[in-house]
């Protein structure tokens, strides 16, 4: 083997100026198949995909019947009516678990005025999202189902990090709208991407703080996130957001985002149950006078939201595919290298054959030599990739005047090591697929015919 190897070497370094041509060769092509194949990759994921599958996003639509539902990312959010209607029907099912949420925003401080305030985007929302979640914790854990009316809060990483220098702040004090909440937990949700939980799937921000719904609801805290409303209530819309939480709750106006996660093990029985009830819910609504849409409810997977979200990545599509095209050509230039390499020593191979060598030795060494070849062409693909994710990370945040979560945005575009080593693992086997041709081409070189004169 040791023969083989340093055979195999001087082979490279025989017309070195084609081994490096072949290497930055397949390396361009590698870069670029691997930049935007990570940043594809990493849009369509999340920590929760193993649950993807079971989770569904309920939407009951109460507009008009001249709406229309351009995406599956803009179904109207529920009423607070709906919201309770669907909350009292799957309240106590063993088979379905319900988070209702909404989106707002509040300034958040300490008692003692001791750090700058911290302007957060932040969810209302019941004990349950953070089990649907999968949320990890740092210190402390959820509030339980009876405090849903407390004032309590849950902070993220950042928002602890800013406010308490990152110490355990379990059981201190901050204060929102002048009014004091006590933190229960911290929790750690950089890893989540996409903000998927208000149907925004923004890349760019994530919840700095979750505060229960009850107590949200109780004192008013604004509703910033989607909010249609039916035509006759359109003028009382701003008014909803921030002040009349009364006059919302009896309004036509969707602001609650609802996700129903299924049992595992009865995972088409109780879809079959989520749909019953939708259907027929509908039905009474419709029978009061409601719900007079064509489309009456929706009810969709969060796995099949994943793969639009990255199938709306439109100009990273694009990208993709013209990299697979530039991949195959780098692959069929490696060919006409190889060939005209190989040409190029046909002497030292008959020369190799004359001595002695058999077909398969002679094959053995250059299936050595592109191996090395194929490997280097990799690993400097990999490092060139990953300068060409730190290149889109700075432009991403240039794209968004520099407003955007820095850390958020650079793990949108940081290496994806499970994906990176499957498309290694696949780029050398299309490098050593595409190379055989030439090599065994090499080695049934005739020795008599190279040799003569």
């Amino acid at each position: 083997m040791k023969d083989l190897m340093q055979l195999a070497w001087r082979g490279l370094k025989q017309k070195r100026k084609l081994t490096l041509l072949m290497v930055l060769n397949l390396a361009i092509g590698i870069t670029l198949l691997l930049t935007m194949g990570t940043i594809v990759t990493r849009s369509g994921h999340s920590p929760i995909d193993e649950r993807a599958e079971r989770i569904y996003h309920v939407s009951l639509n109460f507009m008009d019947p001249e709406f229309e539902r351009r995406t599956a990312f803009r179904s109207p959010p529920l009423t607070y009516r709906d919201a309770e209607a669907v909350s009292e029907a799957f309240n106590s099912s063993p088979m379905i678990r319900l988070s209702l949420n909404y989106t707002t925003s509040f300034v958040l401080d300490l008692p003692d005025k001791s750090v700058r305030p911290v302007t957060a985007e932040a969810s209302a929302a019941d004990a349950n999202y953070f089990e649907l979640l999968q949320v990890p914790f740092i210190y402390g854990a959820p509030w339980r189902e009876e405090m849903q009316d407390d004032a309590v809060i849950v902070l993220d990483k950042k928002a602890n990090d800013l406010l308490f220098g990152g110490e355990n702040s379990v059981g201190k004090q901050v204060v929102i709208n002048n009014r004091q909440l006590e933190v229960v937990g911290v929790m750690d949700i950089s890893a989540y991407l996409r903000r998927f939980q208000n149907m925004r799937f923004q890349g760019r921000a994530n919840d700095m703080a979750v505060v229960p719904l009850g107590y949200a609801h109780a004192n008013n805290l604004p509703r910033t996130g989607y909010m249609p409303c039916r035509t006759k209530e359109e003028a009382a819309r701003t008014r909803y957001r921030r002040e009349d939480a009364q006059g919302l709750k009896n309004a036509e106006c969707g602001y609650l985002h609802g996700w129903a996660m299924l049992d595992p093990m009865q995972l088409d029985n109780s879809h079959a149950e989520l749909t019953l009830w939708a259907r027929n819910y509908a039905q009474q609504q419709t029978s009061l006078g409601r719900f007079s849409h064509a489309e009456p409810y929706y009810l969709t997977q969060l796995a099949s939201l994943n793969d639009r979200m990255s199938d709306n990545l439109y100009w990273e599509q694009i990208y993709l595919k013209f990299a697979y095209l530039l991949f195959a050509i780098c692959l069929i230039n490696t060919i006409g290298i190889l060939l005209a390499k190989n040409q190029s020593r046909a002497k030292l191979v008959s020369l190799y054959r004359a001595l002695g060598a058999n077909k398969l030795y002679i094959l053995k060494i250059q299936l050595l030599e592109l191996s090395m070849l194929s490997s280097a062409a990799i690993i400097l693909g990999l490092l060139l990739a990953q300068f060409g994710l730190i290149a889109m990370f700075h432009l991403a945040l240039y794209q968004a005047d520099y407003l955007a979560d820095a850390e958020q945005v650079r793990r949108m575009y940081s290496m994806d090591i499970p994906f990176a080593l499957q498309a290694a693992v696949g780029i050398f086997v299309a490098i050593f697929t595409t190379g055989l041709y030439p090599i065994v081409k090499a080695s049934r070189t005739a020795p008599a015919a190279q040799l003569r004169g």
